[in-house]
């Protein structure tokens, strides 16, 4: 019932839903009820003394209502219009109605208030047709409502934000969220949301990982496995949190599946690997067989040829019509994996394996990123595979290599003429040069644990790296190297003469010929940065990252486990100075070291809360020795070549020592 009540009979319920924010931005809201009067009602319900209420909705306007009267700008008994509510049933929800869309509610106060009709039987389906919002929005709000108390508390006095709280919400767990809480309070970096949630997810394994695909949710949890769900982020941000669980269901599995794999195709082994790929220094442990390819029929060679033009079509679309997380462009990229998978199985049902060296035999199963089983395309034995002929030489007639009548001095000079002729000739045709300099550099890596003679002194051996045992797997370079190397055509090295896997060479296309020596030649630049006096001195690797226009901020970030945890305090400190100025510098100065290198790398990975043009400078930010800007020192020596005359070099050009000696001192590109 709608009736008149003077202001001064009216008082504010303690029912009313909105705790926070009660006076916020009272003024204005006060200069609009002058000007233009109550253009709501208040909901009241009356009190024993008659004639007076109290205010269930409206109790800003109520607060409004007041100063005006007390500022003398509004009568003393000033009337309003109120909805009168017999009893209290429903105020609450009444009060919760009106203030829900209002900008100014504390999210402590909606999730409290959600919680409530709930807790008093409601589902989240009524409680959100009630109030127009979605069910998942509700289940939302009475996540954040069942936080620890101390991160609640928080979330209604203001001190952090609805992100943060959110964040906490990841897990139910009260007790980790307290630790967590009281933990990040005290850095510098407690307020990230994703920092927040790294922490309380430290341990767990992604539903979209790998190998928590591979087992499968259902045996996960048939096993006891435990989920958390995280209601803020997208559907599939679950976290599977028995991390142990998961590896001995996945390990068990995979080995099932490789013993069922030996056993079918016959093989010495098949070796399970827990991973994306197979890490090279494990392959490089066993030797790598080659066996022959037999040609595609000709359906086999349509079917390749018809899967290889819908996906390039597929990754056209991908590439230039197709929105990121559409589902057209996830039913594109199921399409394409598809289509790898079948040439993939097209490609090893060209292996023909001798069956008298099966069982010398093996591979590797590992996992692909969707959670599948994936053999390995190559084969490899424990000792070296000597084929029947390999290198072997023409016989005689005879059957027997027929006894040289010339002394081996006549023949060693023959052999020399002979060589020349050919260096001639090899020197004349710069395309078949070109052919055998990538086979010969080719060959050597592919076969280099065996002995096998290939008559030239050529190499282009894999640079040695300064650091024992160094592990660099799932780094953006490491992965990208691991898939150009397996993608190699090797169909050439099954051929069981160097005059066969040459011939078998040179009828590999363009591409494929090019690709070995882009590997061949990559695998051996060294790993050094020759480091004197605090000076960089391989200026000509700098240079070749410059014509390459390398952006190395793409491929590498510092992070408290390659870098920053690993500097003196001063280093981080003048890194920040680099970012973002003395300001900056001098937000952290005083932070513990751990602190400051999780700050560091949270700074560098863009999750830092700064400016945009700071945000911007940490994450391009490198250290001097990640960057590709030195410039080649010239030679503390006389460098003299055969190729060139002394008039020809006359001039003193690079490679002279200038007379003070200083010539050439190392500098920065600016």
């Amino acid at each position: 019932m709608i009736q008149s009540v003077k202001v001064k009979n009216l008082s504010l319920s303690k029912d009313n839903v909105r705790k926070s924010n009660r006076d916020a931005d009272l003024d204005s809201l006060a200069d609009n009820i002058a000007a233009h009067g109550l253009l709501q009602n208040l909901v009241v319900t009356p009190l024993k003394k008659a004639g007076h209420f109290t205010v269930k909705a409206g109790g800003r306007r109520l607060r409004a209502l007041q100063r005006l009267i007390d500022s003398g700008r509004l009568a003393g008994d000033h009337e309003v219009q109120v909805l009168v509510l017999e009893d209290d049933a429903g105020s609450a929800e009444a009060s919760l109605a009106e203030n829900f869309h209002r900008v100014a509610m504390n999210p402590a106060d909606e999730c409290s208030a959600f919680k409530h009709f709930l807790d008093k039987g409601a589902s989240a389906e009524d409680v959100a047709k009630r109030f127009g919002v979605t069910t998942r929005f509700v289940e939302q709000r009475v996540r954040l409502a069942e936080l620890a108390p101390l991160v609640f508390a928080a979330l209604a006095a203001g001190e952090i934000t609805l992100g943060v709280a959110q964040a906490y919400a990841v897990t139910p767990d009260v007790d980790r969220q307290a630790r967590v809480f009281e933990s990040m309070s005290r850095s510098y970096y407690g307020d990230n949301p994703d920092n927040i949630r790294r922490a309380l997810l430290n341990g767990t394994v992604k539903a979209t990982d790998a190998k928590a695909r591979f087992v499968g949710r259902e045996a996960y949890v048939g096993a006891g496995g435990r989920i958390e769900r995280d209601l803020f982020g997208e559907d599939v941000d679950e976290s599977w949190i028995d991390v142990e669980l998961i590896e001995q269901l996945a390990a068990q599995k995979l080995e099932a599946a490789a013993e069922a794999l030996a056993a079918e195709q016959k093989l010495a082994f098949v070796t399970p690997v827990l991973a994306t790929h197979v890490p090279y220094d494990t392959e490089c442990q066993l030797h790598e067989y080659h066996p022959p390819l037999r040609e595609l029929s000709g359906d086999e060679q349509e079917r390749v040829d018809s899967l290889s033009d819908e996906g390039d079509a597929l990754i056209r679309e991908l590439e230039t019509e197709l929105e990121d997380g559409t589902p057209e462009a996830e039913a594109a990229s199921a399409r394409l994996a598809d289509i790898e998978r079948e040439l993939d199985t097209i490609e090893a049902s060209r292996t023909m394996v001798d069956d008298a060296i099966k069982d010398q035999l093996g591979t590797f199963i590992y996992l692909a990123p969707d959670g599948s089983p994936r053999v390995h395309s190559r084969m490899f034995s424990e000792r070296a595979i000597r084929q029947a002929g390999e290198d072997a030489e023409p016989e005689a007639p005879s059957g027997k290599v027929a006894a040289s009548r010339l002394s081996a001095t006549l023949v060693d000079e023959l052999a020399t003429q002979r060589r020349q002729i050919l260096a001639a000739h090899v020197a004349s045709d710069a395309g078949f040069a070109l052919d055998l300099t990538i086979f010969l550099m080719a060959h050597r890596t592919v076969f280099a644990s065996s002995y096998v003679r290939d008559h030239a002194t050529l190499q282009a051996a894999a640079a040695s790296f300064p650091i024992v045992s160094f592990r660099d797997e799932g780094s953006a370079a490491s992965n990208v190297l691991t898939e150009q190397r397996q993608a190699l055509d090797v169909s050439w090295a099954g051929g069981n003469t160097l005059s066969s896997r040459f011939d078998a060479f040179r009828q590999l296309d363009e591409q494929a010929r090019a690709d070995w020596l882009a590997h061949v030649m990559a695998q051996t630049l060294e790993p050094t940065l020759n480091v004197d006096d605090g000076g960089r001195r391989n200026g000509f690797h700098d240079h070749l990252g410059r014509l390459l226009d390398i952006d190395v901020a793409q491929w590498w970030r510092p992070d408290a486990q390659n870098f920053f945890g690993r500097v003196k305090k001063d280093v981080m400190l003048e890194a920040l100075d680099e970012i973002g100025g003395p300001v900056l510098r001098g937000r952290y100065k005083d932070a513990k070291k751990g602190d400051l290198a999780n700050a560091c790398a949270a700074l560098c990975s863009g999750q830092g809360i700064v400016e945009a043009e700071v945000r911007e400078k940490a994450l391009s930010w490198l250290p001097d020795e990640m960057r590709f800007d030195a410039i080649e020192k010239p030679e503390s020596f006389r460098s003299y070549s055969a190729f060139l005359s002394d008039e020809d070099d006359s001039d003193g050009g690079a490679g002279e020592i200038a007379p003070d000696g200083d010539a050439g001192d190392f500098e920065q590109a600016a």
